[in-house]
């Protein structure tokens, strides 16, 4: 290696890293550890100066033992070497340790603070000797880089499993002989990781999304072994830098794109690897009609959801479009196919059946109206809606209407039979529709404009333009009650938005069923 005095850690850098970890936290609350214990009479004994030098290095210059990954080494030494306070740590969520190492250092320095502050400082004297004296580590060298990986590979059957991504990275490296190049994968590597960081997917994911791009087909072995296969004779750098490049498009277009209306509406889809694969496959390889693609597989993989398909009805499809892309076939041909496989599995008619009806407790309700409500932003905009506790469909004539004096000249039979079709629902957030409640209609309306009930606030109208047509229709005085005629005349409207957008045609009804 370029500098001797270093050594790569193949195996062992979370214990070495969590030992690191113990020690700073140890020294600083336990300053005076086992001073009280005479050497003479306890030989075993372990005191600060020993746990010093297990941090640092002061033979010649001064430095840590232990680097961790480059990129967060400095919050490294800042949260836990140079840190005299550990006591002012606060335990980390779960979404922040997921999120970065660096929550991870702070979880695991709060844990051995709290830990040994308890023990107190006579056990904990106990403790750090008997870790001194009686576990081991197990130091095992190797001049050969890829004979280390692969001694790696076999000796690890302890503590966590490897994850896909760590095998492959292994795999990779070992066929590097150069040490030039091997620092090259290593900073190519690293800067993958940091550009996954902030993503919705791991590192595993994307490599399954490279590797349905590749192979094109349903996979018949696992994913290292299926790449394993497709990286065999190929340079590990020329094979990481078209990852990279591959990860870059999933990040850059797919995740942060703003204001893209389609990729918006398509993150509601189930079977996400599928419809992001082949946008990939279609971006890495430079398909001619991306535009046009994406209207065609939000409308496919949107109607079979909506037809309460499962992931076996579009999955052989998907790879079928993985290949059709890698062939260039052109968009046309694509459509063909997709026209063909939605016709043959009657999907229409099941969309004609589920979209009439009751739709409140669909999975797909939130992402329709979602949808719709995009349609009608400005092109411009740049505002994704996730879809999470605080969006609630609201229902305008309220679930137990038949109790509420306000709603007692709706018919209940037809009030019933129209409650969760889509003429009666739209979008609030949280806020606004626990504020709406079961009140009359006129009520709401002040409410949704943001006045309150009592016309006693003015907090704004509700940002969903989807709602606002509400308020808009009743203010210009097209109607002043909510009434069945109401809801059916809405529900004809959501459906042909829904037409217009996913480019089908629905046979109409007289009224909506139940």
């Amino acid at each position: 290696m370029p500098d001797s005095s270093f050594e790569d850690i193949v195996d062992g850098q979370q214990r070495l890293t969590t030992l690191i970890i113990l020690f700073n936290v140890l020294r600083t609350v336990y300053p005076n550890i086992n001073r009280e214990i005479d050497p003479g009479e306890n030989p075993n004994v372990v005191r600060i100066g020993k746990i010093n030098s297990c941090i640092m290095n002061t033979n010649e210059v001064s430095r840590l033992r232990l680097h961790t990954h480059a990129n967060h080494q400095n919050d490294f030494e800042s949260i836990i070497f140079n840190n005299t306070d550990f006591s002012s740590l606060r335990k980390p969520t779960k979404w922040e340790i997921d999120s970065s190492p660096k929550y991870r250092f702070i979880n695991t320095a709060f844990i051995f603070h709290d830990k040994l502050i308890s023990l107190g400082e006579r056990v904990a004297g106990d403790f750090i000797n008997y870790l001194f004296n009686q576990v081991k580590i197990i130091k095992i060298t190797s001049s050969n880089r890829a004979f280390a990986i692969k001694l790696f590979q076999v000796l690890n059957d302890r503590g966590l499993d490897l994850s896909s991504s760590d095998l492959l990275k292994s795999i990779l490296l070992a066929n590097i002989k150069d040490d030039f190049k091997h620092n090259q994968f290593i900073s190519e590597w690293q800067y993958i990781e940091s550009l996954t960081e902030d993503l919705d997917v791991s590192l595993t994911e994307l490599f399954t999304f490279y590797q349905y791009y590749l192979i094109g087909r349903n996979p018949k072995k696992s994913l290292v072994d299926e790449l394993e296969a497709e990286f065999k004779g190929k340079d590990s750098n020329l094979i990481i830098n078209d990852f990279k490049s591959f990860v870059k498009q999933y990040k850059d277009v797919l995740f942060e794109e703003a204001g893209d209306k389609v990729i918006y509406s398509m993150w509601y889809l189930p079977w996400a690897t599928y419809w992001k694969t082949i946008m990939l496959t279609a971006l890495h390889s430079g398909y001619s009609d991306i535009e046009g693609l994406k209207f065609s597989l939000r409308r496919f993989y949107y109607l079979y959801w909506i037809a309460g398909k499962t992931l076996t009805a579009v999955k052989q499809t998907s790879f079928n479009l993985i290949g059709a892309i890698k062939d260039k076939k052109t968009l046309t041909e694509i459509n063909t196919i997709l026209d063909e496989k939605i016709i043959s599995d009657k999907i229409i008619g099941s969309v004609n059946q589920n979209i009439y009806g009751n739709i409140y407790y669909e999975p797909w309700a939130k992402a329709l109206f979602l949808m719709i409500e995009y349609n009608h932003m400005e092109e411009s905009f740049s505002t994704f809606y996730g879809i999470d506790k605080h969006l609630q469909l609201e229902h305008i004539l309220p679930q137990s209407f038949t109790s509420r004096e306000e709603w007692n000249y709706f018919n209940k039979e037809i009030g019933q039979k129209l409650l969760h079709t889509a003429g009666n629902l739209t979008l609030l957030y949280s806020k606004k529709n626990i504020e709406a409640k079961n009140y009359s209609f006129d009520d709401k309306m002040q409410i949704y404009q943001g006045f309150g009930k009592d016309n006693n606030k003015k907090d704004g109208i509700t940002s969903f333009r989807i709602s606002q047509k509400i308020v808009d229709d009743f203010c210009k005085g097209e109607f002043v009650q909510w009434t069945s005629e109401e809801i059916k005349d809405r529900g004809a409207w959501f459906i042909t938005e829904i037409e217009e957008i996913l480019k089908f045609e629905l046979p109409k009804k007289i009224e909506l069923q139940p």
